[in-house]
């Protein structure tokens, strides 16, 4: 997913009409409309960020998100559990608003608002039935008023994008059953989808995991990330490695690509998301000189050949350089 950043307009816009407006540009694309509908709390509330969250079982992660120009998501996707979520999910029937945490006896010594300097917050629950997955906020460096109007804004697009999502979330489901056995069919056909060295799948498995993977990649027109490093395979490195899936989400896939080389693909994630998740590795498997690019498999991109060719030559000059990390755009 990639940030988008915002332009304000002159003057306030009419919610009703910016959201009337969004539901047509929008109509039935969930990437359009997370894309379109961040973008314009961003601009309607005048903040730094919105974005959605949701639970998984690697706790919470930043699922879309929109900043402003001079807005970033610096501490926020390594922790968005501190910006206020798991309260806003604990009270799921009525939203959190915070007009001004550094003045608010109950949030001024909140993590939100020490650690990752959130003044003024806004959420809403997603929800399914009685189940709440998730969360719609956005977060301001100082204080905002929130009206009742924007807030009523939230709300309304935080049922939109819930029902949205939870649709888009059935579906991958699905598609993630129906891979399920398609591996486990090449499993029986096929014993040499994991790396005796490693134990990391393969390149064979990596085939299988892309033919179902492209699919929602494509579908949504979302980028995919690819980091590429090397390192020895020597007393213990097994064991991380093959451990290392507890420091990833759970689309993401670490394979060894040949001997002492090692690829992760990360679906639907920017430069800034790419960038937390090699360093959440790093912590574990220790720091390696690491190419990096951005995959958009559609168009002329449509394999993933070029991808590879970024990325190892990244790689070859974050080696060269002795740089921990080096950027591929293509």
């Amino acid at each position: 997913m990639v940030a988008t950043p915002v332009k304000r307009r002159r003057g306030t816009p009419d919610p009703l009409a910016a959201l009337s407006d969004l539901l047509k540009k929008s109509r039935t694309e969930p990437a359009k409309l997370f894309e379109r509908g961040l973008a314009l709390l961003v601009q309607a509330l005048g903040v730094d960020r919105a974005m959605l969250t949701r639970v998984t079982a690697l706790g919470y992660e930043v699922f879309w998100w929109a900043v402003s120009p001079k807005g970033n998501m610096t501490g926020i996707f390594e922790a968005p559990e501190k910006g206020f979520c798991p309260f806003v999910l604990a009270h799921p029937d009525r939203p959190l608003v915070i007009r001004d945490a550094a003045v608010e006896p109950r949030w001024r010594k909140s993590s939100g608002h020490l650690e990752l300097g959130i003044r003024s917050y806004a959420g809403v629950a997603l929800q399914l039935e009685d189940r709440s997955y998730g969360t719609l906020c956005v977060q301001h460096h100082g204080p905002r008023p929130f009206t009742r109007g924007q807030i009523s804004l939230l709300m309304v697009l935080g049922q939109l994008m819930g029902r949205t999502m939870e649709s888009e979330n059935l579906k991958q489901e699905l598609h993630s059953a129906m891979e399920a056995l398609e591996l486990s069919s090449a499993i029986v056909e096929d014993s040499t989808l994991q790396s005796s060295r490693s134990g990391l799948p393969n390149r064979r498995f990596l085939e299988i995991w892309l033919q179902s993977t492209l699919f929602m990649s494509r579908r949504r027109r979302e980028p995919m990330a690819l980091a590429l490093w090397s390192q020895p395979l020597k007393a213990g490195t097994k064991g991380r490695l093959t451990s290392a899936s507890g420091y990833l989400r759970g689309e993401d896939l670490l394979v060894e690509l040949s001997a002492d080389q090692y690829l992760l693909l990360m679906p639907h994630t920017s430069e800034s998301g790419a960038e937390v998740l090699v360093e959440r590795l790093r912590k574990h498997l220790g720091d390696h000189p690491t190419g990096i690019t951005l995959w958009f498999p559609d168009g002329k991109d449509m394999t993933m050949n070029g991808a590879l060719r970024r990325v190892a030559s990244a790689f070859t000059e974050a080696n060269r350089e002795a740089k921990l990390l080096v950027w591929n755009h293509g």
